[in-house]
């Protein structure tokens, strides 16, 4: 037996090679997009549905649903759940904020730079609160950047997600502070809870916020997604539940493959697929032969971040490279903005939020905050 408590109680774990492999696909999904001339996705042409971004996203909300879930469950505490989740997301997105504005601003724009920084289009991207609780529609757009790019304006299309983890954070909040995230049954009710939120906003307006918007926004990236990620989170709360009856090997993850190999081209083909994604994300997460792979750092949200920022700042330069070339370009420049933002913003500001919220005695003890795992 594997269980996957017994991942989730080790130190050591692949959840962080997890992360860095997901957006990875991210970045090289949207390199489909951002240059021309464009290739169709393989997955896509594959698969019949989603992408390699498509599936990077869903991977990175499965495994929010499991941490985070257990983030609550191991603290116990809604203020220091909420300053744990705030210190992850918004610093990094701040700082991201910044460089769009005087940095990548000032190099793309069109406009004379007086203008550039007169636009009262270009401060709007300064509002985090937007970006992070409403949509990145109202912000990440500056004057004369990026106008004439294959994915016009758009600075940091992955952003339209950070909504979406907001509304999941808050169900872990509410459910846990329900005292639904105890024990394997009312988990598994807090999950369908979560899944109800998500399908009321389906059908009321004011709480969409739908990927139409999204694609008419980002050249119609959205259309490499199939379906939404909230189930994976909810998916990943239920599972953080079950964890101790939910057994991992690398046999049933092979059967699980067999089976939708042979049914791949039925009705059931989309379905079993994403059985087998789920399993093989926890398997990936789970298996010791993939350790010693496990990087030292978690570079994954800046890449996520500045991923996209660095690809259209090189469509913009060369629109006509290719996009391969295009990506062993990218890549050092965005490991670099990655590294600089984990070592400089992300790390320091949860280090400094975990000892400012660690009990006395444990500063006392040790010198050092222990804290929960660094997760989105």
């Amino acid at each position: 037996m594997n269980p996957l408590s017994q991942a989730l109680s080790r130190k050591s774990n692949n959840f962080d090679l997890v992360r860095l492999l997901a957006a990875v696909a991210v970045v090289i999904g949207h390199s489909y997009a951002v240059q021309t001339p464009s290739a169709a996705d393989w997955v896509h042409n594959a698969l019949g549905f989603d992408s390699f971004g498509a599936l990077g996203v869903y991977a990175f909300f499965l495994l929010s649903g499991i941490l985070v879930t257990g983030s609550f469950d191991r603290q116990r505490s809604a203020p220091r759940f909420a300053a744990l989740r705030i210190a992850r997301v918004w610093p990094a997105v701040a700082v991201a904020s910044l460089a769009a504005v005087f940095v990548v601003g000032p190099l793309f724009t069109t406009l004379p730079l007086r203008e550039y920084f007169a636009s009262g289009i270009t401060w709007t991207n300064l509002d985090n609160f937007s970006t992070i609780v409403v949509t990145p529609n109202s912000g990440w757009a500056l004057p004369g950047v990026f106008e004439h790019n294959r994915v016009p304006v758009d600075i940091a299309a992955p952003l339209w997600t950070l909504p979406l983890q907001l509304r999941c954070y808050l169900v872990v909040l509410v459910t846990g502070m329900l005292g639904l995230l105890s024990s394997a049954r009312s988990t598994a009710l807090a999950a369908m809870l979560g899944c109800g939120v998500f399908l009321l906003g389906l059908h009321l307006p004011q709480l969409q916020f739908g990927m139409r918007d999204f694609g008419a926004s980002a050249g119609g990236l959205m259309g490499a997604y199939s379906f939404w990620p909230e189930p994976f989170f909810m998916l990943g709360v239920l599972l953080y539940g079950w964890r101790e009856r939910i057994d991992i090997n690398g046999l049933t993850a092979l059967a699980f493959a067999m089976v939708f190999l042979v049914f791949r081209d039925t009705a059931g083909g989309q379905p079993l697929f994403y059985l087998i994604f789920i399993y093989g994300v926890l398997w990936v997460g789970t298996t010791p032969l993939l350790r010693r792979f496990v990087p030292r750092h978690d570079y994954s949200y800046g890449i996520y971040l500045y991923g996209f920022m660095v690809q259209q700042c090189i469509a913009s330069v060369a629109p006509q490279l290719g996009r391969v070339m295009s990506l062993l370009v990218a890549a050092p420049l965005i490991l670099l903005c990655a590294a600089l933002s984990w070592h400089f913003v992300e790390r320091p500001v949860l280090m400094w939020c975990r000892g400012r919220l660690a009990p006395r005695s444990v500063h006392r003890a040790t010198g050092v905050a222990t804290g929960d795992r660094m997760v989105r």
